[in-house]
């Protein structure tokens, strides 16, 4: 299949290759033809909420991909709960002595 787009359209799509946000035109549009498919169906709300996701997907996969990222094993993965559950207490200790 093959789509004429006009010209402030391929603009637009030229414009968001270039910046990085997609790899090629082919991407975009398949993107956007998918979230018109699924605000179709479920809403526009839905399609909102997939794109975000989509989007925070993304820059989680760059972000692994330049090492911002933590590895975790069954030890450090249980340390971790440990470390968030101490703090979660403390911030709530905390919240309960400023208001009472």
């Amino acid at each position: 299949m093959n789509i004429c787009l006009d010209h402030d359209i391929e603009a637009a799509v030229n414009r968001r290759i270039q910046t990085g946000h997609f790899a090629s035109a082919q991407e975009l549009v398949d993107i956007a033809i998918k979230q018109f498919l699924i605000a179709l169906e479920f809403g526009e709300e839905e399609a909102r909420k997939l794109a975000i996701l989509r989007a925070e997907l993304q820059l989680a996969d760059e972000q692994i991909d330049r090492g911002e990222c933590s590895e975790y094993d069954e030890h450090t993965l249980n340390e971790l709960f440990e470390e968030i559950e101490r703090e979660g207490l403390m911030r709530l200790a905390n919240e309960r002595g400023n208001t009472e």
